[in-house]
């Protein structure tokens, strides 16, 4: 519906015309031409619309601003229901509200309109990689296609070459072995011919060819024997489409990126089903948790425990019970479902860090002091050593499915990923990327998948970083242009999910990933 008018004298031109507008400041109607040239003459005074120019209660021009009662009154509401109440100049009025208006439009400008512009470049250049990455993988399957289709013609002349070679020496001998049959053969007709004739010879002529027998003195009653056959056939095999999966590859896709906010930097992370984790913030005493909804993409806080001490790492074990290593005390404590502890274990003079359960359910243990090991202990009291000449700082640890034993060392002068097998030898080293220079490589979490290769979190250069079992880069999982800001604890769930947990600004954040079909 369109704003009334009203046809009366214009208080400007003296024109009856129909009246748009009232000037607060001049206690003028105007026509619409007026109040253009008005607005532009005097571009502080009040125009009000025409419909809304006067007050409801007694049909009279507004004149003033109540600001008790934050709305614009006329005379006779001053000394009615408005009476007593502060009121204030139209143009104040308006200018206090103008305040509030550019207050508002800077916090969009400078607050909101930036996050939106960000995210907006975020997902632009999530475009671009998108398709930088679909051509960059039809390059290399293509240029493994062509691989392979050489690799089977090479193989296929090559087999058909043996056949061919093998067969024709055979046929070369068989020949020769043929034209001696057939001389001998034409000689044996050429007799019989002889015979043949004979009958129509007379008595003497007969006499004297059986005198001279025999003829084919040369010529065997057996024909050689023939060379014996090599017979050849070709078995193909059946060519799964597994098979050709191994030879082609694989494309490791990440299917699933999402993330919800926690209240403080995450610095560890446990699953304990495919939606629910524990967390413990960092420098913080208290584990909580967190249900994830993956439809809503939030996450509800359902528990959480407190402490007495600030928890390094922490495993969530069978029997609903916490093992949680405190580098302070020189102790690892075991925590119930209440948060009540209890001495585990004693670990001084060496400060504990990193937790892990290996394959047969021992508990393994980063330790650090003046040198650095890990410890497996087979019960609470007797353990073995391993990796003392290898380690200074060792801070996290995961045993992966070749028996090894996966350490971030974080010493001050040293950073780096170590393998180490069961035997306490170094099978490899990893000292991050020579492309990254926003900061040293600074890991902070590792794990192992089910196919055997290793994720780690870099801290300093926001990545997480997906390697093969024998230490060689594979590709970034995460990366900050995905959002992934110094990202410490991770974990997997019972779905192969991957969670990492980052901080930021004093604000926690987990990033659920599923990159394994």
């Amino acid at each position: 519906m369109g704003t009334p008018q009203y046809a009366l004298m214009c208080d400007t031109c003296c024109k009856n015309r129909t009246l748009s507008s009232y000037c607060v400041d001049c206690y003028e109607s105007m026509c619409i031409e007026c109040t253009k040239n008005h607005q532009k003459l005097l571009p502080d005074h009040i125009s009000l619309p025409m419909a809304e120019s006067k007050c409801p209660d007694h049909h009279k021009f507004y004149s003033v601003y109540c600001k008790m009662c934050d709305m614009p009154i006329c005379r006779e509401c001053l000394i009615g229901f408005h009476n007593g109440h502060k009121y204030s100049d139209m143009n104040v009025a308006k200018q206090e509200k103008l305040h509030e208006v550019k207050t508002y439009m800077k916090d969009l400008k400078e607050d909101v309109c930036p996050l939106y512009q960000s995210s907006e470049d975020q997902g632009n250049r999530q475009l671009v990689d998108y398709a930088s990455e679909i051509d960059t993988v039809k390059i290399m399957m293509n240029e493994q296609r062509e691989r392979l289709k050489t690799m089977v013609d090479v193989l296929c002349d090559s087999m058909i070459d043996s056949v061919e070679t093998t067969l024709e020496a055979h046929s070369s001998k068989l020949k020769k072995e043929l034209s001696i049959i057939v001389y001998g053969k034409a000689k044996i007709q050429n007799e019989i011919e002889r015979c043949v004739v004979l009958s129509d010879r007379g008595i003497l002529e007969i006499k004297d060819f059986l005198e001279s027998l025999p003829h084919l003195q040369d010529t065997p009653a057996r024909p050689l024997a023939l060379s014996k056959p090599v017979p050849s056939k070709f078995f193909p095999e059946d060519i799964s489409e597994i098979t050709l999966k191994q030879m082609i590859g694989s494309v490791l896709l990440v299917r699933v990126h999402n993330s919800f906010i926690c209240k403080l930097p995450v610095s560890n992370i446990q699953a304990c089903s495919s939606n629910e984790v524990w967390v413990n913030f960092h420098d913080e005493r208290v584990l909580t948790k967190y249900s994830y909804q993956q439809n809503t993409n939030m996450a509800i806080e359902k528990e959480s425990l407190k402490l007495d001490f600030k928890p390094e790492c922490f495993l969530l074990m069978k029997g609903d019970y916490f093992l949680a290593s405190d580098r302070f005390n020189h102790c690892i404590w075991k925590v119930d479902e209440k948060g009540n502890t209890e001495s585990f274990i004693k670990t001084s003079p060496y400060n504990p860090k990193g937790l892990c359960l290996n394959k047969k359910q021992e508990l393994v243990v980063c330790l650090s002091g003046l040198t650095g090991c890990l410890r497996v202990y087979q019960n609470e009291k007797n353990y073995k050593e391993l990796g003392d000449n290898l380690l200074s700082a060792p801070s996290k640890v995961a045993q992966n499915g070749d028996d090894n034993y996966i350490v971030l060392d974080d010493h001050l002068q040293s950073h780096f990923v170590v393998a180490i097998d069961p035997k306490g030898n170094c099978k490899w080293k990893f000292y991050g990327l020579e492309e990254n220079k926003l900061a040293t490589f600074s890991p902070k979490g590792v794990l192992c998948d089910s196919l055997q290769n290793i994720i780690v979190s870099d801290f300093g250069n926001h990545l997480v970083l997906l390697l093969d079992k024998n230490g060689k880069f594979l590709m970034n999982l995460l990366c900050s242009r995905y959002g992934l800001w110094s990202p410490r604890g991770m974990c997997l769930d019972s779905e192969g999910k991957l969670w990492v947990g980052q901080g930021k600004d004093g604000m926690g954040e987990c990033h659920v990933v599923q990159y394994i079909k």
